[in-house]
């Protein structure tokens, strides 16, 4: 667990500093940044492992952005990320989250990341990415990403296209791809999708969202 406690002191050192900035004083004291917190879980049961559910917990204070995971690396190991996000543009908006995480159980290691946020109208593309230094094995070092890129049909409706990479897959591909919908009502969301279409490779993910 000596990945995770290092970041958890980062972590806590860059939450309590973000705490305790001044706001100006021609801010108004509601437009101060609070803490937003938003979750999401996985159910999948792809090729070359076992069924699994994947919960993701965020939490953002303005650019402060600190996130867990579990099931995600490996199974029964957990992941505790921290970063800064930076966004640009208002037609086009783009955000960038580059991030480092400590990972433990049974996989252990360090794994920088970055998350990709790009929407253009109705158009929307999200790629998280992020590359494990395995501290006990340097051969299983590994690249995982997982991106979607998906169109608003309506205001409650997006579909587009879904790619994975991740060691928990084990296809004659490295990276798996597929279909992808996404259903949104009110705070809660539920999507669905589905990878491999037509070959013996084929899994679906579904998932259920939460963001207030």
């Amino acid at each position: 667990m000596r990945p995770l406690l290092c970041l958890a002191t980062l972590v806590l050192l860059v939450s309590t500093g973000a705490a305790q900035e001044t706001v100006p004083p021609d801010v108004p004291l509601a437009e101060a940044p609070v803490w937003e917190f938003t979750g999401s879980a996985f159910y999948s049961d792809p090729p070359g492992t076992e069924d699994r559910v994947t919960p993701i917990f965020y939490a953002d204070r303005g650019p402060l952005h600190l996130e867990a995971r579990y099931n995600y690396e490996d199974l029964e190991t957990a992941a505790l990320f921290a970063g800064w996000t930076f966004e640009m543009g208002e037609e086009v908006a783009l955000g960038l989250t580059p991030m480092l995480g400590a990972v433990a159980g049974e996989t252990e290691g360090i794994a920088p990341g970055l998350e990709v946020d790009l929407g253009w109208q109705r158009l929307a593309w999200y790629a998280e990415m992020e590359y494990l230094f395995d501290l006990e094995e340097r051969d299983d070092d590994f690249f995982y990403s997982w991106s979607t890129l998906t169109y608003g049909l309506t205001d409650w409706l997006d579909a587009g296209l879904v790619t994975e990479r991740s060691r928990l897959v084990d296809t004659d591909v490295s990276v798996q791809r597929g279909l992808a919908f996404e259903v949104t009502h009110g705070s809660l969301g539920f999507s669905l999708y589905a990878y491999n279409l037509g070959s013996d490779d084929s899994y679906a993910v579904v998932a259920l969202g939460f963001a207030p």
